[in-house]
């Protein structure tokens, strides 16, 4: 007799991933590889640009600050609008937007019109990570979450090494402007493609009530033999989100969890987005050549593919042991990045062990964000936890070009950086040694 109340959660978590689920993972990850791709594009072109416009490090700091700004209020207005709208119109629109203001930026004539593009670039990208974390994460059983967000976020690890890949062999011979072209080209031909195959998240259409035939569909394309009758009622188990959207982050039971992903957060991108935009300058002003200094800065990207692994080490351990082991090896690693000298094998280990630490910790905060919301605010959720990092985004590279233009020494930037790995760190350990957040543990039904 065929059931007459279907659980989407106990139907994701009851059987292993379906090539339906695989392939939304699979799209979520294209659509962070083009992300990565466009974002660390400007790290790694800077010192042609600085050439190219007879830039001073102030004026790269304001492009590189343009972006970042473009990131951060991606993030905060962007992306909660698919808690209203759904996750796939979000997503296509941006994918949309910075693959069009990633080509413009290409032929952008002046640097104050490469700024607007990069702003324009970031706020696609800022909108649509958060939606590429929350609909893998509401596609993937619960067992399995953690692991699956870290896998689809390789995607954007890959994307930012190919852009250091791209740099290295065509901007020599094509210019910096070879980078957007490429970055900006991709996006472009993947957003039809989502447009037609990127199904929206099954719990946001049960939750918001809508396209039962639809529901059904993609149901029956997860587990085949399932059976649903006329009269079959679509359940979500999970706790709802009470408030306004913003305000349900720190209801029932969530502002510690809030407080600390977002110090978390906050730091985690901070360094990210320093070491990104000054590494490879800093290894060139060392008096290595262009082209070895984008390979060594790639380095970085590079380490957070290994780095995945804390986002698996979430599920089998906890959030808490996980990212507090990631960011202490990425402090350590940051502060061996200018006691290595011009060394180039000294300099590719430090930067190779600084992604690891650094962009490993971030993929433990993703998947500790992706899990301690539910559905109706889980892209707010992880969308705001991204706008306060992208603050530290800001203020990372910002900071740096201040100190820089002060005549501080890369090196000294460097040793700086320390201090907010070993913060992220220790709100690891005050995450509490536990293996899911409170928003995680408290099922009721939808």
């Amino acid at each position: 007799m065929p059931a007459t109340t279907a659980n989407i959660a106990e139907i994701l978590d009851r059987r292993k991933i379906s090539t339906f689920q695989a392939g939304v993972i699979a799209l979520s990850t294209a659509v962070v590889f083009v992300e990565g791709l466009n974002v660390q594009a400007a790290g790694y072109i800077a010192p042609a640009l600085e050439q190219s416009f007879r830039l001073t490090r102030s004026d790269l700091t304001v492009f590189f600050t343009a972006g970042t700004v473009g990131l951060m209020l991606g993030a905060l207005l962007v992306a909660p609008l698919a808690d209203r709208i759904g996750r796939r119109p979000v997503l296509v629109g941006c994918v949309f937007l910075f693959g069009l203001a990633s080509l413009l930026t290409a032929i952008g004539p002046s640097l104050e019109a490469l700024e607007v593009f990069r702003f324009l670039t970031g706020l696609g990208i800022g909108g649509g990570m958060p939606n590429a974390i929350a609909i893998t994460a509401e596609y993937s059983p619960e067992n399995r979450r953690s692991a699956m967000v870290a896998i689809m976020m390789t995607g954007f690890i890959l994307g930012s090494i190919a852009a250091g890949l791209i740099g290295a062999w065509l901007v020599p011979s094509y210019g910096w402007q070879s980078v957007f072209v490429v970055g900006g080209s991709v996006s472009l031909l993947l957003a039809p493609m989502l447009f037609v195959r990127l199904p929206e998240s099954l719990r946001f259409l049960v939750l918001q009530g809508r396209e039962r035939a639809l529901i059904v569909r993609h149901l029956q394309r997860i587990d085949p033999a399932l059976m649903v009758a006329e009269e079959t009622r679509f359940v979500v188990d999970e706790h709802t989100g009470s408030g306004d959207s913003v305000t349900a982050l720190f209801n029932e039971g969530r502002v510690r969890t809030t407080l600390l992903l977002w110090t978390i957060y906050f730091m985690s991108l901070l360094n990210l987005y320093l070491l990104a935009s000054w590494v490879t300058t800093h290894v060139h002003s060392l008096g290595i050549a262009v082209q070895l200094s984008i390979l060594i800065g790639t380095m970085f990207q590079v380490g957070g593919v290994f780095g995945a692994m804390f986002g698996w080490l979430v599920d089998r351990m906890g959030p808490s042991r996980a990212i507090f082991i990631a960011y202490l090896i990425g402090a350590l690693a940051i502060a061996a990045i200018p006691l290595a000298g011009a060394d180039p094998v000294a300099l590719t280990l430090a930067v190779f062990a600084s992604g690891f630490g650094i962009i490993g910790g971030q993929n433990a905060a993703n998947a500790l964000a992706a899990m301690s919301y539910p559905t109706q605010i889980r892209s707010t959720g992880v969308g705001w936890a991204t706008g306060i990092g992208r603050f530290g985004s800001v203020v990372g590279p910002g900071v740096a070009g201040i100190l820089l233009s002060l005549n501080f020494s890369t090196q000294h930037v460097f040793y700086l950086a320390v201090i907010p790995a070993l913060i992220a760190s220790a709100a690891g350990v005050a995450l509490g040694d536990w293996r899911r957040p409170v928003a995680a543990d408290t099922n009721a039904p939808a």
